[in-house]
């Protein structure tokens, strides 16, 4: 029994640990690409009904796999990302959102970065249209979409998240290249003004605890092992 309650014990200050970590953890993104899936494509439409191209996404952990052009700016755009005062540094029209909402730059952060490029039609010139799900998270507090150019400019696409806030539907003329899904950690960031910052204390006192019965356990396992 005292094996059982230690192993728990180890499980529980290991996770409490690793949230700790992550929680507080801050380089421009709320989870980090490099752990993270990349959407998954739910319908691409292509303004010109003959194109037979296939709409990839990659995850920046995957980014191994692109075309080297396309990884080089795959990760000039988390480069820019991590570096950024701020994301508004990225893009003046992200930053005039940020003023028309009232949504302190501090806490603009981005959910996922992602590329997209088009496979099997090389010739392909026109407009295209996407509805992605995010599979690891909700666009609850999304605010912005970027799109990382040829040019290495930040530029803003027009996106609209479903009403389930797991759909994001938005067009571009050019699909090729990094995106970034900008949103609204106000309430959530360690740092809000919502209180929130309380998770710090509770995940210590969490880590505390769990070193204390850890203690507690292995003294109880030798005393029991002195006795035998």
């Amino acid at each position: 029994m005292l094996k059982k309650i230690l192993v728990v014990c180890l499980v529980l200050a290991v996770l409490m640990s690793v949230s700790a970590t992550a929680f507080a953890a801050s380089n421009g993104f709320v989870k980090s690409p490099s752990g993270s899936q990349a959407p998954t494509v739910e319908k691409f439409e292509p303004e010109n009904e003959h194109c037979m191209g296939t709409l990839v996404i990659t995850s920046y952990g995957d980014r191994k796999d692109l075309p080297t052009d396309l990884r080089d700016r795959f990760e000039d755009a988390y480069d820019a990302i991590v570096k950024a005062e701020d994301m508004t540094d990225l893009n003046d029209d992200l930053a005039q959102i940020a003023a028309d909402q009232k949504i302190d730059p501090e806490y603009l952060e981005v959910l996922d970065l992602f590329n997209v490029h088009i496979e099997g039609c090389d010739t392909h010139d026109g407009h295209f249209n996407f509805d992605i799900t995010i599979s690891t998270s909700t666009l609850d507090e999304f605010v912005a979409l970027l799109h990382m150019n040829e040019n290495g400019e930040w530029e803003l696409i027009e996106a609209e998240v479903s009403s389930d806030g797991k759909h994001l539907s938005f067009s571009v003329e050019e699909a090729l290249g990094p995106f970034a899904i900008i949103v609204d950690t106000t309430s959530t960031s360690p740092d809000g003004p919502t209180g929130e910052s309380n998770l710090v204390y509770i995940y210590a006192a969490m880590m505390v605890l769990s070193a204390l019965a850890l203690v507690v356990v292995i003294l109880l396992f030798r005393r029991k092992k002195a006795a035998e």
